[in-house]
């Protein structure tokens, strides 16, 4: 009788050769039906037409057990479709698609942004000193140096982009409400929730003293002149200048920072002032950090928000905390154990995002900047620095910045 040694079964069929000695093992057992031969002590498959179909279709239930075992599906929540726009959720599709990414800003929506408050409370009672309070302390110690900047204009508007829970720009509300200079109060964010929030504590601390606008703005695109344009054409346009705030280094947890200064840019005037905060790039910063956690470590609400609502469940992969020193970023990144497809639906019709196993997927990024690169970083975005100071303990940095004038183009 023919018969196949186990390493020509193992090469027909693409299966290893304890899969060919199960085989063997659970016919013996009455498990399969194959016919055998034995010669002595040594069994082997024989090999007939109904042997080879047998296999066969052995060969495709393991394929199916195995794709179903490594192969996950997930599909996004109700809450999802309800949370996000259609034009959000092609952004969200695109960057998983083709930069194995997640925008950060998508993760202050809904119960994200109370998670975002919550930290930031916590971060406020601190003790040790932080981004948020050092801001805080900052934008205090250069009250004296915005007046002057702000001389000659009897009416202010603040526009505070990205204002998280407006407690970074209270004492300048304060100092200007006294002043009698405030003339708007403009909050401008991806999040309704977020704005929603930073309303609720303008309207506890101020009162009526200070109207609250809200304006839902991806600022990774979307410019904010049309909501300035009526006070740049007013009669009292030339007693009205903007004071534009990126507090608490917002731009650095995206792809390209740049493309944020440039948009905010271009929706200011020649006499407009930009302030930023950040804490630069030094040896202390890095030591700060521990950029070698666990693979068993977990995320936090900050950064799950979106995964949860993709229904991507914690078993699929292991969360990764680490520092890029070549491209100077740190990041909180997950890499998968299977291969997962993650399947979008509209109104009857799919767009599925096919992810690998060992594909790491971006959730959360910080470019590391020194101060002096912070600047460059500004200028090159069409700003000129105007003033710049660092805290006591030189971990923090505030600059104040104007629309450059300067150019040689067309001359």
């Amino acid at each position: 009788m023919l018969y196949f040694k186990h390493t020509e079964l193992s090469e027909k069929f693409k299966v290893s050769i304890s899969t060919v000695h199960n085989w063997i093992a659970l016919t013996k057992e009455g498990k399969l039906d194959l016919q055998l031969h034995e010669e002595g002590k040594v069994i082997r498959i024989a090999n007939t037409p109904a042997n080879l179909l047998k296999i066969e279709e052995l060969v495709e239930q393991n394929k199916k057990f195995r794709n179903v075992r490594y192969h996950k599906v997930a599909e996004p929540t109700k809450e999802f479709y309800e949370l996000y726009t259609r034009k959000q959720i092609l952004d969200i599709i695109t960057n998983l698609d083709t930069h194995r990414e997640i925008p950060r800003q998508y993760n202050y929506f809904d119960e994200g942004a109370v998670n975002w408050d919550q930290y930031s409370q916590n971060r406020w009672t601190e003790e040790a000193p932080n981004l948020l309070k050092s801001t805080v302390e900052l934008m205090g110690s250069n009250m004296a140096a915005l007046d002057k900047l702000l001389q000659g204009h009897s009416q202010v508007n603040v526009i505070d982009i990205g204002p998280g829970n407006a407690l970074p720009v209270k004492e300048l509300l304060e100092h200007l409400v006294e002043s009698g200079t405030l003339h708007r109060y403009i909050a401008i964010d991806i999040s309704e929730e977020m704005l929603h929030i930073a309303k609720r504590n303008i309207k506890e601390w101020f009162g009526e003293k200070v109207k609250f606008e809200g304006y839902v703005r991806d600022i990774t695109y979307e410019r904010f002149d049309d909501i300035i344009v009526d006070d740049m054409l007013d009669k009292c346009a030339d007693q009205t200048i903007n004071l534009a705030l990126l507090l608490g280094a917002t731009p650095m947890n995206f792809r390209a920072p740049k493309d944020i200064l440039k948009s905010i840019c271009g929706s200011l005037g020649k006499n407009d002032l930009l302030v930023y905060t950040d804490k630069p790039d030094s040896e202390a910063e890095r030591r700060s950090f521990n950029f070698n956690q666990p693979a068993t470590a977990s995320l936090s609400p900050n950064h799950r928000f979106i995964f949860d609502l993709l229904n991507i469940d914690d078993s699929l992969y292991d969360v990764e905390m680490g520092f890029n020193d070549q491209k100077k970023v740190r990041y909180i990144q997950v890499r998968l154990k299977v291969n997962l497809t993650i399947r979008f639906s509209f109104n009857g019709s799919e767009r599925n995002v096919n992810l690998k196993k060992g594909d790491a997927i971006l959730l959360w990024r910080v470019w590391h900047m020194s101060a002096l690169e912070i600047i460059s970083c500004f200028e090159e975005a069409g700003f000129g620095l105007l003033q710049s100071s660092l805290t006591k303990d030189r971990e923090y940095i505030l600059t104040i910045s104007g629309v450059d004038t300067n150019s040689d183009i067309g001359v």
